[in-house]
């Protein structure tokens, strides 16, 4: 008898739980997304600023003006892969309806990792676009 009022319990812990995990997760992708995303005027800046040099300033190397290129183009994936993602992350509350806690963490864990990787490419992106800047005086 004791059992069967303890399973009803122990059954919401657990679902509590994963719901915390859920929820969890869902914060600290939104706390690396919020910590990234002002980034993304920077680097437009610097991408624009860069191809603004390299076309308008003859006095730059070719070799100054290739690195000014490829930093551009790296600026722009970073920027680039910030975009996609916001543009394809689901929400738990939206998957909540197909799919069942197990499966929501698989995605957010994974989704997680993506947004990472993002923050570290569009981290160095910028760190190394900021040196180039300085280097060769660009400016708007």
């Amino acid at each position: 008898m004791l059992y069967a009022r303890l399973l009803p319990v122990l059954l919401l812990l657990i679902l509590s739980c994963k719901n915390n995990d859920v929820e969890v997760l869902h914060n600290e992708i939104m706390d690396i997304h919020d910590e990234v995303m002002p980034k993304t005027s920077e680097i437009s800046y610097l991408y624009l600023a860069f191809r603004k040099k390299v076309a308008s300033d003859a006095t730059i190397s070719t070799d100054q003006k290739m690195e000014l290129l490829k930093q551009a183009e790296d600026l722009e994936k970073a920027e680039d892969e910030m975009m996609v993602w916001m543009n394809d992350y689901i929400p738990p509350h939206i998957m909540k309806s197909s799919k069942n806690n197990n499966q929501i963490i698989d995605y957010l864990q994974e989704q997680k990792k993506i947004i990472s990787n993002i923050k570290v490419h569009t981290n160095a992106s910028l760190a190394l676009g900021k040196k180039w800047k300085e280097k060769l005086s660009v400016n708007n």
